[in-house]
């Protein structure tokens, strides 16, 4: 099948035009995405994935979405959130690891790769698992105090 991109109900809204979302990785497998919540009284609203395998903030802001290579796929359609279906950069990330003696293809088949296009910028993070939940901010101190639970 074709890679294409799915909304994605996360059950949370946050603030669209608010550019202090912050993307914190490290090399244990976990992953936190903190943005501001729609409404500013409310806690951030927090992406913590665990088992992540790859994790991208960058290009395109919301502006020159219609260049990034899913937009086509799907991700036009994508308000707040977008799973991406059939990945192609999944696939990539198992092809490139059959060299290591103990690869298993399974591994990679239970992986999602979610995509979120911000203001400023596009999120995508590919991981077995995500939590979305609410932690008091600001963003960059959600993320860091997310980052270090286990």
């Amino acid at each position: 099948m074709a890679e294409r991109v799915v909304p994605w109900d996360t059950g949370y809204e946050w603030e669209p035009n608010d550019p202090e979302a912050v993307l914190a990785v490290n090399d244990a497998g976990r992953a936190v995405l903190a943005v501001n919540a729609h409404d500013p009284d409310e806690d951030c609203v927090v992406f913590v994935w665990s088992h992540s395998r790859a994790a991208i903030m960058g290009s395109p802001n919301d502006e020159a979405l219609f260049g990034h290579r899913l937009y086509s796929r799907g991700l036009a359609d994508v308000m707040w959130a977008g799973k991406v279906e059939d990945s192609e950069w999944i696939m990539d990330l198992e092809r490139r690891n059959r060299d290591h003696s103990q690869h298993n293809p399974a591994r990679f088949a239970r992986l999602t790769h979610l995509i979120l296009p911000l203001k400023e910028t596009t999120v995508e993070v590919i991981a077995e698992e995500v939590t979305v939940l609410r932690h008091p901010g600001p963003t960059a101190s959600a993320a860091a105090a997310l980052l270090q639970q286990r």
